[in-house]
């Protein structure tokens, strides 16, 4: 017969006493403490899951056995942290059997997400590989693969400040797999087409902890996340989007508007970083998922600029919002693929395409004028063909169509402003005042990529130049002659 829920804190405590004494009293007791766990999972009685938890994770967090411990002290560990794991597996299918809801039940998904990660630890998984015994080793590898499944689900949960948590636990995951995030501009030492792989005795062998199909997955989760986080940070209003519902479920659970930003910002950091190391460890599926966010962002503005009337810049903030999301996946995945690597060729022919599929749709002089984009939106695209300026060095051709395309759309902002001197520190920037100064950055950025850019683009600033001088005087020709008048 079970302990009485307020009997079950003592349990506990006795677990954390005897965990590494007794063989046979630790097994009775550890078997006792996960059947109460399990049970406590299917209700709302924190008296007994609250000590429960925080037992489970007083095992986990135990450091590795030193080699002279005795080997039924070591079954012993070893079975601890098994039933552990498995305890804190079946909890996570009981909380994400019930549906998230910010307001009832956000603090038990927070608990959850925090247990998990806790039984994911690369510590925790090394241990585990190393089990002594040899006849389990594929239940082992069952019950780890089961666990990290889970453990992907959870970043999926519309949950803020459980998302730091665990994308801090898949960040260690990714890494002890073999990820790395090379530096800029060096992707092509560090990356390859083939799955990475790590020859330390200190780390998990690459990819064969991570359940099949682990990274696209998480590659799908983080787009999602950048998607419906497009525009937060700079406080875009994301109306006329498909985002809009799930960013008031984030706003619930926030007192401020600021708290909600503050932990965006936060937030986009790591997912980030996630999606350079899944990049680092399967660029194919980096790649593939690249071409479709990318295409699929081409085709909604289309559809949004045909659907429009008359003219104006309609819900520019909504189309900010979404290429914003789809610029920083652009940023991340373009900074770590291997395009000079000759196993990304045919990587390259498809994102070559798919940019000038981009420059077609956004040409300005083309009879139907191209997609409308105003100036919050005009920035962020000028972000993602920044990002796309390192497909210049194996595609020469690109760069100066990319360069072009930018003056082009540089010249559909109102010229009011022009010779205003620059923004800086916490002056408030005018839309337009920021879309020049996003697009000249991206032009910039290009052609310190790709330096045989710079005499091209050099021609066009003298152009530029000359012109807008030659507007400005005109401009003051005509006042003076109206005063006159």
């Amino acid at each position: 017969m079970l302990p009485h829920a307020s009997l079950s804190p003592s349990l506990f405590v006795c677990v954390r006493v005897c965990v590494y004494v007794f063989a046979g009293c630790t097994d009775a007791i550890i078997s006792s403490l996960f059947v109460i766990f399990t049970q406590q999972s299917n209700t709302n009685e924190s008296a007994c899951r609250a000590p429960a938890a925080s037992a489970i994770k007083h095992v986990l967090a135990r450091k590795p056995l030193p080699d002279d411990v005795p080997q039924d002290d070591r079954a012993v560990v070893f079975m601890a942290i098994s039933s552990c794991v498995c305890a804190v597996t079946t909890h996570i299918d009981t909380v994400l059997a019930q549906e998230y809801n910010a307001l009832d039940n956000a603090d038990v998904y927070e608990q959850c997400t925090d247990l998990a990660c806790q039984a994911a630890s690369v510590q925790v998984l090394q241990m585990l590989s190393q089990g002594e015994q040899q006849q389990k080793q594929q239940q082992q590898l069952e019950l780890v693969v089961a666990l990290l499944e889970r453990l992907a689900m959870l970043v999926r949960i519309p949950n803020l400040k459980s998302l730091e948590t665990v994308l801090c636990a898949w960040t260690a995951l990714l890494r002890a797999n073999g990820a790395t995030v090379p530096k800029k501009g060096h992707a092509t030492t560090t990356s390859s087409m083939k799955p990475a792989s790590s020859s330390s005795p200190t780390t998990l062998a690459a990819l064969k902890i991570l359940p099949p199909g682990a990274v696209p997955a998480l590659l799908e989760y983080c787009v999602s996340w950048l998607r419906a986080g497009g525009g937060l940070a700079g406080g875009m209003d994301p109306t006329g989007t498909n985002i809009t519902n799930e960013r008031e479920q984030w706003e619930d659970a926030f007192e401020t508007f600021e708290e909600l930003k503050m932990q965006w910002i936060t937030d986009r950091a790591k997912v980030m970083e996630v999606i350079k190391l899944c990049a680092n460890l399967d660029p194919q599926s980096a790649s593939r998922k690249l071409l479709e966010i990318v295409d699929g962002a081409l085709e909604w503005l289309k559809s949004v600029s045909t659907a429009a009337d008359g003219g104006g810049y309609s819900g520019d903030e909504g189309k900010a919002c979404i290429l914003e999301g789809v610029a920083s996946f652009t940023e991340c995945v373009m900074l770590v693929l291997p395009i000079e690597e000759q196993q990304a060729s045919s990587a390259a022919i498809e994102i070559e395409s798919l940019v000038m599929k981009a420059l077609v749709l956004t040409d300005q002089s083309s009879q139907s004028g191209g997609i409308r984009l105003g100036p919050q939106s005009l920035a962020q695209y000028a972000k993602m063909l920044e990002c796309f300026g390192r497909i210049g060095l194996v595609r020469p051709n690109l760069p100066p169509l990319l360069v072009k395309n930018l003056f082009d759309l540089l010249g559909t902002l109102s010229a009011e402003d022009v010779s205003a001197p620059p923004v800086r520190g916490k002056s408030r920037v005018k839309s337009t005042q920021l879309a020049r100064q996003k697009i000249c950055s991206a032009m910039l950025n290009i052609c310190a990529t790709v330096p045989e850019v710079r005499i091209f683009v050099c021609l066009f600033v003298c152009l530029w130049h000359l012109s807008f001088s030659l507007l400005s005087r005109l401009n003051r020709l005509l006042r003076t002659l109206s005063r006159v008048a």
